[in-house]
């Protein structure tokens, strides 16, 4: 996707340093960062979990990153067995491009690679009032458990199709 301000496309290796700082950045300006954002997203990279197809960048047309986002596999605990899904985490715009649309284009992007690539829902533990205008709620009001809290409104779920998460019942285990 591409704007006058800025294009998403997908992360590369040489854009780590980079990211890092930018999460950083974007971390530091808020009230629930314990400031090891950074360093989760680099050691997530080395899992079996991350696709990077579903690491994204805005890069701005100067060139430079103002923002990110990570989309990595984590399973649904159910009786009948595990339901693949995915976690968002983490999400960041530069604090000086903050309420410029930059993040919801990049859920837009990811969102829609990932219902390509068959995902059906998409799990985060985040603030409510900021990620329930993007269509997230609660998870346990589709019947997914977060597993140290059956009642956590920050665990939250989008479907990315309609209905995706009908009929799964069970616990998610994210942080």
């Amino acid at each position: 996707m591409r704007n006058d301000l800025y294009q998403i496309r997908q992360e590369q290796p040489p854009d780590y340093e980079e990211v890092y700082h930018l999460v950083q950045q974007a971390f530091a300006a808020t009230t629930n960062s314990d400031g090891t954002e950074a360093d989760y997203l680099t050691e997530l990279r080395k899992k079996e979990t991350f696709i990077p197809e579903l690491s994204l960048v805005a890069e701005h047309s100067d060139g430079f990153l103002i923002g990110q986002i990570v989309l990595y596999q984590t399973n649904i605990i159910t009786d009948n067995g595990l339901v693949h899904s995915l976690v968002l985490s983490p999400l960041s715009v530069h604090p000086d491009y903050f309420r410029r649309g930059i993040a919801r284009a990049l859920m837009t992007q990811v969102f829609h690679t990932a219902c390509n690539m068959g995902y059906h829902a998409v799990f985060l533990c985040g603030e409510p009032a900021f990620y329930q205008r993007f269509g997230f709620i609660a998870s346990y009001h589709l019947g997914i458990l977060h597993i140290n809290d059956s009642k956590a409104e920050w665990c939250m779920a989008k479907e990315l199709i309609p209905g995706g998460l009908k009929d799964i019942h069970g616990t998610v285990d994210i942080v």
